[in-house]
């Protein structure tokens, strides 16, 4: 098969065209190949094909496009007899699509791959290579399914591309001595794109060599007028220089006689330092493209014309800049210099400016004797020897941006591309440098690596090494090397001996220092402050996937506004990451050795006090949010004293937020505390949590979290707190309709709270009960425990929970069928409910009353009380009750022929349902004759 997206999006089966359907299909198709064999998310997808504001059918048209799309392909696929193994296959994959072909099927990587090999020919084969590569533009990108804005996101990196192959081949076509042939074209690129300075340098030096020298000099007068009036910018230096040999009659412009490819001199000195390129090199599609696209504003005059990559060691930042400066070598004519500065070495200390520009001088070519004596001096001469030229300079392995400042060019022609750990945000801010930090690579790169490296693995075996290495190319590496010294070892017996080791043990090479993880994260931890590499540790001690700000000042004993200057440190080191404004985050394997220097004895002091003040936070903070959430429940007190201040949640919405936002955390702590000998923690911060996991459904983290606090209260012999703990269960499992199990539990916890004499907990437990037993389809029993649960309420004198049991006793005589007495126990609980005070539950029990109505026929009745229970609503703020109510006003009005004000509540209760976020929105519409948002 063949695929086209360089224009409109074709495909072809053994040359005939495929049918590929609606154009929503077709933009499927060519957005799965412009990154074949890499998923592509759903959500990706989804804004691609709908903007920013899809239908909430788009997730299902997606799949049913891919699914049309399958059937397209296998259509052609078995209609021409194509070899399967030279077909393409769409793939689910994780949260997104991959289309499995062979990239030479597609012409946007023919292209890349023609342009890639053009640029390391020589001039008459690279125009021929980049004649071949330009045929392959049919027009614009995606043209035929994509709109405007979607194309320009996606392939304003690919059109650049596409220029600078074009002008790639007409500067080969001039060396080669064909500058008449070029001049035509030159003409009609330069009217139709003026402001591309590369092209108006051409056409300049062409028309000066066909003796045409007023017309060479007017287009560069055009050219910096047009950008002048559009930019305010000068044409770049370059160009600049070109003018001047022109107005001077520079006879190097000229072809020399005997040199029909018009190539000029080499420079005394063109250095070729860049050390060899990583054998195995995959992905970093967008940093490739991020390098292109600064060399090409560099060209144009637009650029800095600096980068720093920068990421965690062993990412693969120095063998991104190496294999970019060796794919564009021929973008270098003026050379390419490399130079280590130590800045993260073992056993070395960074390079200083005094050390290295001499270096930097001796690769230009300046004689040892003739090197400046001062580092200004030096620095000047550097600055002056680069100046217009088109040169690489790769600044490996740097320490921070005042080492690298000295030795930056001046008006450089060509591009600097700095390394390091750290964020170099000075360079960003005083030098315009473009940062480019590097994650770990994606998992389907990642494997690719290790076929690289591994071709014998299976994929199940490569998929399983590269998740181990935590998708670091350098750790994939040392790997990798250790297989390949067991060729007759299965890899999955090697990944099962490395799994029972210590983590980082695994990539421990044997070649030395640079090639041992350990190490390499030991030069990033040693050039820490000491106050910022001991939170470093203490952060390790976090059980949970991600640290809060409040969390981290609590292990570190330090105020949050310390601890956030401390982590942007370690941030800027590369040593942890931000998933989110105030929250932290290692990588796998830093977190590892994070996590071995926080286990090392002088530690253990200190981490057994962060821990304890980690749990204390988790307890406080999450027994006050349990206490907002659920203020009516029972409540432990939490042990004196206090060992920190907890996040204040003194309201529904802070404690709910607060949750949400450690909703990992919470299960990972439990278990941290009752492991770490802290069960009177663990079953607390387990039992305060469960008013949380009851409100967002999180049933399963409810359940293993709240059996760990049984085990953790039995193993302290605390039998109230176990009662609490298995009526907390019960209600989880109850949630998960698992009724049997959950009764036995809640009588097994009515005989603890028996033996405790805790009166408040058996009261709640016995409420709790007889729901299992009503939703469990027994009305008769779940009555009779309902009106016991009442008595011990009425014997506390807690009106409120009797009004409770009395609501829930109405309920089961509804199920009953006896609507008299329900009507009866909502008008007591409606008492019980203005005696406690509680206007919220108040106006709850109104509106069961105007149902109660409304199912004996009563409408009259029933919309008087819908009307008041709506008042209420709206002063209490209980917008979820007031829509139901209304819902429920309506259908009374309704029975009543009064179809208008039944169809205004609705729209009334259409609207909150719709802010709210609520699925019976549709029921209204429904009743509305409204579609609905399926």
């Amino acid at each position: 098969m063949e695929f086209r997206v360089l224009g409109a999006v074709e495909a072809y089966a053994a040359g005939a065209s495929i049918d590929l359907g609606s154009r929503q299909q077709r933009l499927v198709l060519g957005l799965l190949l412009l990154e074949p064999g890499r998923p592509v998310t759903v959500d990706r997808l989804v804004e691609l094909l709908w903007g920013s504001d899809p239908p909430a059918s788009a997730r299902g048209t997606l799949q049913a496009l891919v699914s049309r799309l399958r059937a397209c392909l296998r259509r052609a696929r078995d209609a021409t007899g194509a070899d399967p193994s030279d077909s393409c296959e769409i793939l689910r994959t994780g949260g997104g699509y991959l289309l499995r072909v062979d990239p030479g099927a597609v012409d946007v990587h023919r292209f890349t791959e023609l342009v890639t090999r053009a640029r390391q020919a020589d001039d008459a084969p690279a125009v021929e290579l980049f004649d071949l590569a330009l045929q392959l533009w049919r027009g614009d990108p995606l043209a035929d399914v994509a709109p405007t804005d979607v194309r320009d996101r996606l392939c304003a990196g690919l059109r650049e591309v596409m220029w600078t192959a074009v002008e790639d081949r007409l500067e080969a076509r001039i060396r080669l001595g064909r500058s008449r042939e070029a001049l035509d074209e030159l003409t009609k690129l330069v009217a139709e794109h003026p402001v591309r300075q590369r092209l108006a340098g051409q056409l300049m030096l062409v028309l000066h060599r066909e003796g045409r020298t007023d017309e060479a000099l007017r287009t560069y007068r055009d050219l910096r007028a047009r950008l002048v009036a559009e930019f305010g910018l000068d044409p770049s230096p370059e160009l600049r220089q070109l003018e001047a040999a022109i107005l001077r009659a520079d006879r190097t412009l000229e072809v020399a006689p005997g040199r029909p490819t018009g190539r000029r001199a080499d420079p005394p000195v063109r250095p070729a330092e860049l050390p060899p390129a990583h054998g195995v090199f995959v992905g970093r599609r967008a940093e490739l493209a991020t390098l292109d696209g600064q060399l090409d504003a560099v060209r144009c005059g637009a650029g800095a014309g600096i980068v720093v990559i920068d990421g965690m060691g062993g990412i693969g930042k120095t063998a991104l800049a190496l294999h970019w400066g060796h794919l564009r070598r021929r973008d270098f004519p003026d050379g390419q210099v490399y130079l280590d500065l130590r800045g993260f070495s073992p056993g070395d200390t960074p390079m200083r400016p005094a050390e290295a520009l001499p270096r930097l001088l001796l690769s230009l070519g300046v004689p040892a004797a003739e090197i400046p004596p001062t580092v200004d001096a030096q620095s000047g001469r550097m600055r002056s020897l680069t100046d217009g030229r088109r040169l690489l300079l790769v600044l490996d392995n740097a320490y921070d941006a005042s080492q690298v400042r000295p030795l930056l060019p001046g008006n450089l022609a060509g591009l600097v591309v700095v390394t390091s750990r750290r964020r170099l945000t000075g360079l960003v801010v005083r030098e315009q440098a473009v940062p480019l930090s590097l994650a770990p690579l994606r998992p389907a790169e990642s494997v690719d690596l290790v076929a690289g490296c591994l071709h014998r693995s299976r994929p199940d075996e490569r998929a399983a090494l590269a998740d181990y290495c935590g998708h670091v190319p350098l750790a994939i590496r040392i790997v990798a090397a250790r297989a390949l010294e067991l060729p007759d070892r299965p890899l999955g017996d090697l990944l099962g001996e490395l799994r029972r080791g210590r983590r980082l043990d695994a990539f421990a090479g044997p070649d030395g220092p640079d090639v041992n993880l350990r190490t390499v994260f030991s030069w990033s931890y040693r050039c820490l402050s000491p106050p910022a590499a001991e939170l470093f540790w203490r952060l390790a001690l976090h059980p949970g996937e991600s640290v809060g700000v409040h969390a981290a000042a609590a292990l570190a004993g330090l105020d949050v506004p310390r601890v956030r200057e401390l982590a942007a440190e370690l941030h800027r080191a590369s040593l942890l990451q931000l998933p989110a404004s105030d929250r932290y985050q290692f990588h796998d394997l830093v977190g590892a050795y994070a996590r071995e220097l926080a286990e090392a004895p002088q530690n253990a002091a200190h981490r057994r006090l962060a821990f304890d003040r980690l749990l204390d936070w988790y307890l406080r903070t999450v027994d006050a949010a349990g206490r907002v959430l659920q203020p009516h429940r029972p409540h432990f007190a939490p042990p004196a004293p206090a060992l920190v201040e907890p996040v204040r949640v003194d309201t529904y919405q802070t404690a709910l937020s607060w949750c949400e936002s450690e909703r990992t955390n919470l299960l990972p702590v439990v278990r941290a505390a009752a492991s770490g000998g802290a069960s009177g923690h663990a079953w607390r911060i387990a039992l305060g949590a469960s008013a949380y996991w009851y409100i967002a459904k999180r049933r399963e983290d409810w359940r293993a979290a709240t059996r760990i606090g049984v085990a953790a209260t039995r193993a302290v012999g605390d039998r109230r707190a176990e009662g609490a703990l298995l009526a907390s269960l019960a209600t989880a499992l109850c949630e998960s309709r698992r009724y049997a199990e959950a009764i036995e539990l809640y009588q097994e916890s009515l005989r603890l709270h028996e033996a405790s004499g805790d009166r408040d907990w058996r009261a709640t437990s016995l409420n709790s009960l007889a729901v299992a037993h009503a939703e469990a389809g027994r009305p008769d029993e779940a009555l009779a425990t309902f009106a016991l649960a009442r008595a011990e309420h009425r014997l506390r004198g807690n009106r409120r929970g009797e009004g409770v049991a009395l609501q829930n006793m109405a309920q089961c005589h509804v199920l009953l069928g006896q609507p008299g007495e329900a009507i009866a126990r909502h008008e007591e609980a409606l008492t019980a409910m203005r005696d406690a005070g509680d206007r919220y539950a108040e106006a709850i029990c109104i509106a069961n009353l105007g149902e109660a109505h409304a199912e004996l026929g009563d409408h009259d009745r029933a919309i008087l009380r819908f009307r008041e229970a709506v008042r209420l609503h709206r002063s209490t703020g209980n917008e979820h009750g007031r829509a139901r109510t209304l819902l429920a006003l309506g259908r009374s009005l309704g029975e009543l022929g009064d179809a208008d004000r039944a169809r205004s509540c609705w729209r009334r209760a259409l609207a909150v349902f719709d802010e709210l976020g609520d699925p019976e929105a549709d029921e209204i519409r429904a009743l509305l004759g409204e579609p609905t948002g399926a």
